[in-house]
């Protein structure tokens, strides 16, 4: 080998070291960034029961443990189908650490067979605001339970996840 062909190697070798040096550095940037956004990213669960009672047809308040404190709701539209109901609502949930969260939801009611006025529930929550300890979390929600509209009880249990 002569001079000018090892001087090509030395070169080549040179470029390649320089190539992987920016390759690594890219993918490190790359995996800090990841990071980063995983840290914006944050989730929390939520979860508890909710023991409710209906003011007068379209309002509820409610008692709930776990996550959230307390709530009212109000139904603002309601269809009925051929196994129950729809119902349109909106909540409000508060945390006995100061958080707000209001969600815009659609409760899906299916008759219990034998028992007037009772309905098995699964209701959908989507956050739409959120407040205090809840600030900047959205995402959605779900319960299922018992409502009994002839008497205005409601017995439900959450669960869900929301992230930042």
């Amino acid at each position: 080998m002569n001079i000018k062909q090892k001087n090509n190697v030395t070169k080549r070798q040179f470029l390649n070291t320089c190539v992987y040096r920016i390759l690594f550095c890219a993918m490190l940037v790359g995996a800090i960034n990841l990071n980063a956004q995983a840290a914006d990213n944050q989730c929390m669960p939520i979860g508890g029961a909710t023991i409710g009672e209906a003011i007068d047809e379209t309002h509820l308040i409610a008692t709930l443990s776990g996550s959230l404190a307390a709530a009212n709701a109000i139904i603002t539209n309601q269809k009925k189908t051929d196994t129950g109901l729809v119902l349109d609502m909106e909540h409000d949930f508060i945390s006995d650490k100061g958080g707000l969260l209001k969600t815009k939801d659609q409760a899906i009611l299916t008759t219990v067979p034998g028992k007037d006025k009772t309905y098995m529930a699964e209701i959908t929550y989507n956050v739409i605001d959120s407040k205090g300890a809840f600030a900047g979390y959205k995402g959605k929600f779900n319960s299922f339970g018992i409502i009994k509209l002839g008497e205005g009880q409601v017995i439900v249990r959450y669960s869900g996840e929301l992230c930042k």
